[in-house]
């Protein structure tokens, strides 16, 4: 099973853009992501949010594509 962390950044990998400004994005702070990156949990709540900032960059890139 992957962790949080694998899965978000694969979700961010496509839109080229640092995990680390999603989690900014997210109102995340910089050292949560640094913990996740270093092997220690993510709460699923934290997670979502960082899903949440990744998915809203992809849909609003998407429709902008489209104008």
């Amino acid at each position: 099973m992957k962790s949080y962390i694998e899965q978000l950044t694969n979700m961010s990998a496509p839109t080229g853009i640092s995990l680390m400004l999603f989690f900014k994005q997210a109102g995340v702070p910089t050292s949560t992501y640094y913990r996740a990156k270093a092997g220690k949990d993510l709460r699923l709540s934290t997670a979502r949010k960082v899903e949440d900032a990744i998915t809203s960059y992809s849909l609003h890139k998407a429709e902008s594509e489209y104008d």
